[in-house]
């Protein structure tokens, strides 16, 4: 299977901004997405280790040529939040340190344009939103929590203001037909929110609700608490 990699890593510069030249250094690329972090580093510094990790499995698509070119180089398949086991268990039971651990958050372009992934508003897919290794699906979401429950990860995940609203006509809507693609809760979405704030938004009003779901579906917000926690225990002093 081959796929194309469209995504560009937007914050790569601010990051090699903070990479010393001058010493051969362990990284790890924590959210390894399309691999540009990767590539960029291994290309330009000193790199002793380089151990990339992702949640997603298509990622090893995108990692083949970097492990081709780069002995240095490794993709672990897991989740972030399990940063210390995966590490300790690719190292066989040695827990090394790093200088470096990079989480670039959120989605890649390479989740957004598969239709079938379900993430995004602009291309007609099932409502999935699973990232990898998830437990439930956008549809089971939108389908079955309650009006109350919907709005409260609507507002708390989106700061959407219209989350009741939306809530309330996805209820109405499911109640008549099961809401199971982008395109039918993005007409609901459109239809809850005023058309003045529409047109004065300078994004597409599904935008927040889209975000909230997938950060819910993946517990986008638990999984980085504890990456964090953990990496107190991987970073060189």
């Amino acid at each position: 299977m081959t796929l194309n990699n469209v995504h560009i890593p937007v914050m790569l510069e601010e990051v090699k901004s903070f990479i010393p030249i001058s010493k051969k250094i362990n990284v790890i690329d924590a959210t390894f997405g399309g691999g540009g972090y990767s590539k960029a580093l291994l290309e330009a510094y000193d790199i002793n280790k380089l151990i990339a990790i992702d949640r997603d499995p298509i990622t090893k698509i995108f990692a083949r040529n970097l492990q081709k070119k780069y002995k240095n180089f490794n993709l672990i398949n897991g989740k972030f939040s399990e940063i210390d086991n995966l590490i300790l268990a690719f190292n066989k039971e040695k827990l090394e340190c790093f200088d470096i651990i990079i989480f670039d958050l959120g989605l890649s372009s390479n989740q957004l344009e598969d239709a079938d992934r379900g993430f995004s508003f602009n291309k007609d897919g099932p409502l999935n939103m699973n990232m990898g290794s998830s437990d439930i699906s956008a549809s089971e979401i939108i389908n079955n929590l309650t009006e109350k429950e919907l709005a409260n990860i609507f507002f708390e995940y989106g700061n959407e203001k219209f989350s009741k609203r939306i809530a309330r006509n996805i209820v109405k809507s499911r109640k008549i037909k099961l809401i199971e693609t982008t395109k039918e809760l993005t007409k609901i979405i459109n239809e809850s929110i005023p058309n003045f704030i529409i047109k004065k938004s300078r994004i597409n009003p599904a935008t927040k609700t889209f975000q909230a779901l997938r950060i819910y579906v993946n517990d986008e917000l638990k999984e980085l608490d504890l990456a964090l926690s953990k990496t107190t225990k991987l970073l060189k002093k």
